[in-house]
Formats: C-alpha cells, structure tokens, sequence
C-alpha cells in the first residue's frame, strides 16, 4: 500500500512557501534570535511560478543540436521573498494583488527591527590652502 507523503518531506531540495502572515511572524523570530549575535539575510526577486529551469539546447551525440521550445510566459509575475539566519530559511511568494499590504507591513517591521544598526563615523577632509 502506498501512503499519502506530503511534498515537503518526500524531496527536501523543494522549498515549500509560507503564507506572508507566518512568513512576517517568523522573520520576527529571525531578528529576535540574530539581535546579539548573528545575522538575517533579505533577498528579494521576481518570480515567474517556475520550479523547472529554462530548457537549453543539448548537443546530441550525432553531432545535431537539439530544438527545445521555451516554456511560456506567465500571466503575472510575483515577488519571492526569503530570510535565512544561521540556522533556519524562509520564503514567501507576494502575487501582484498583495504587493501593497505586504510593502506597507514589511516596511513597518523593518522600521521597528532596525535598531540595532552601528553609526558609521564621519571623516573630515583637511583642506591644503593654496600656498602662493
């Protein structure tokens, strides 16, 4: 008999995407965790939907090329978010109807967890006066 496997655990090289509530829940763990020692890491990306990479043309051991179609366009394309700390990685995919409630409410976490950050010390610049 065969069982039901869920995606996640039958191949762990696919990365399953959190909804962006729990993804904005998590990454607040992420900063809490990293803020005396360690560091999150933010990518963002456009994300067209794919999981398989654009087909290449392969040469054949005959000496021909092989034809290969592109794979088509999306309707729409989405942004992919991800955060990894030391131990732990996260992403989330944002489709172009939630771009701006995500913007707003990441923009705000960031604001808020952005404490942390050292002041950089400013170089002063010494003029030579022009000797004549």
């Amino acid at each position: 008999m065969a069982k039901d496997v869920p995606i996640s655990s039958a191949s762990p090289n696919l990365q399953s995407h959190l909804n962006n509530d729990i993804f904005m829940s998590e990454m607040l763990l992420m900063f809490h965790n990293a803020r005396n020692a360690g560091e999150v890491t933010l990518t963002i990306k456009r994300y067209d939907g794919r999981t398989k990479p654009h087909p290449k043309a392969r040469k054949l051991k005959n000496g021909k090329i092989s034809s290969v179609e592109p794979l088509p366009e999306p309707e729409e394309y989405s942004c992919l978010l991800r955060a990894r700390d030391r131990k732990k990685k996260i992403a989330t995919v944002v489709t172009a109807s939630e771009v701006l409630k995500f913007q707003l409410q990441f923009a705000q976490f960031l604001r808020s967890n952005m404490d942390g950050l050292k002041k950089e010390k400013k170089v002063k610049k010494k003029t030579k006066k022009a000797t004549q």
